[in-house]
C-alpha cells in the first residue's frame, strides 16, 4: 500500500512540472503584454476568489501563534518572491535561460534542508552546486558572446527565483507535517497575494488589461488556473510524505522540458556556448542527484 502512494505521488509530481516546465513559455508570452508586477497581481486575482471555495482557508484562525512568523515568510517567499523575481528575469533573458536556471532548485533545497531540516546532505550535492553553478557562468557568457549587464541581471533575477521557492518549501514543511498540506497551500497563496499589493498599480494594471491579445488572455489563465490553482496543492500534498529534498528533485525536469518548449514554441535559439552551459548545468543536477545516493 505505502509503494502504490508514492507511486501515485510520483506520478503526480511528474505530471505537476510537466504543467510547471511549460510555464516559463507563457510567462515570456504574457509580459509581452504585461509588465512583471501586473502579471503576478492578475495572476494571483484570478485565482484568489476560488480560495474562498476550499474550507481550508476558514481554518486559518486555528493556527497557532508561534506558527504565524513562518507562514507569513512561506507566502512571501512562494507568492511575490518567487513570481516577481521569474517575470522580472523574463524580460531580460529567454524563457529557455529562465528554466536552465530554474534547475538549481533541487540543489538549493537540499541545501537548505540540510541546514534548516538538519536533513542529511550528501557530499555530491555540493559537488554538484559548484559545477552547476561553473556552467550557468558558461551559460551568461553564451549569451552575447560575453557578460552583458541586462542579461546577467536576468540570470541572477532568474537565479533569485528558485531560491525563494526552495526556501518556501524548506520552511514550509513543519507546517505541513503539523497542518494539512492543502491548507499551507490556501493560507500561503490567500496571504502571499495580499503581499502583492504593494506594486499594484490600477492605472497601469487597467491600461495593459484592456490591449491585452487573446494568447496573452490565454497565457495568463495557463499560469494562473494550472500552474498555480490545480499544481500547488498538488505540491504541498507531495510535502505531507516525501522529504523536501526528495520533493524538490522533480524539478530536474524543469530545465529539459522548459528549454525544449521555449525553443519549440517560441523558436529561441541556444548558442553553442550557451548549450555548453546548459550541459554543466545538468550535469552538476545529475551529480546532486539525491536517487544516486541510495
Amino acid at each position: 500500500m505505502r509503494d502504490r502512494k508514492t507511486a501515485l505521488v510520483n506520478l503526480s509530481l511528474i505530471g505537476l512540472f510537466l504543467v510547471w516546465a511549460n510555464a516559463f513559455t507563457f510567462v515570456r508570452i504574457a509580459t509581452r503584454s504585461l509588465t512583471p508586477a501586473n502579471l503576478a497581481i492578475l495572476r494571483f486575482a484570478l485565482v484568489w476568489p476560488f480560495l474562498f471555495l476550499f474550507p481550508g482557508l476558514y481554518r486559518l484562525g486555528k493556527l497557532e501563534p508561534h506558527d504565524w512568523p513562518r507562514l507569513l515568510l512561506v507566502s512571501l517567499l512562494m507568492v511575490a518572491g518567487y513570481h516577481l523575481a521569474l517575470n522580472a528575469a523574463e524580460t531580460r533573458v529567454t524563457a529557455s535561460v529562465a528554466a536552465l536556471t530554474a534547475g538549481f532548485a533541487p540543489i538549493l533545497t537540499g541545501l537548505l534542508s540540510a541546514l534548516i531540516l538538519r536533513e542529511r546532505l550528501p557530499g555530491g550535492r555540493v559537488v554538484g552546486l559548484v559545477v552547476s553553478l561553473a556552467g550557468l557562468v558558461v551559460l551568461v557568457l553564451g549569451i552575447n558572446g560575453h557578460v552583458e549587464l541586462t542579461s546577467l541581471i536576468g540570470v541572477v533575477l532568474a537565479f533569485l527565483a528558485p531560491l525563494c521557492w526552495s526556501l518556501s518549501t524548506v520552511l514550509s514543511k513543519p507546517l505541513v507535517t503539523k497542518y494539512r498540506g492543502l491548507d499551507v497551500t490556501v493560507w500561503g497563496l490567500f496571504l502571499g497575494t495580499l503581499f502583492l499589493l504593494p506594486w499594484l498599480r490600477p492605472t497601469s494594471l487597467v491600461s495593459q488589461v484592456v490591449t491585452m491579445p487573446f494568447i496573452a488572455w490565454a497565457s495568463v489563465a495557463y499560469l494562473a488556473y494550472l500552474s498555480i490553482l490545480l499544481a500547488y496543492p498538488v505540491w504541498f500534498r507531495a510535502l505531507e510524505t516525501k522529504k523536501a529534498s526528495e520533493t524538490g528533485m522533480f524539478f530536474y525536469l524543469n530545465p529539459l522540458i522548459g528549454t525544449a518548449s521555449g525553443v519549440v514554441f517560441l523558436h529561441e535559439s541556444l548558442t553553442p556556448l550557451m548549450m555548453l552551459g546548459a550541459a554543466g548545468i545538468l550535469a552538476g543536477l545529475v551529480i546532486a542527484n539525491p536517487l544516486a545516493d541510495r
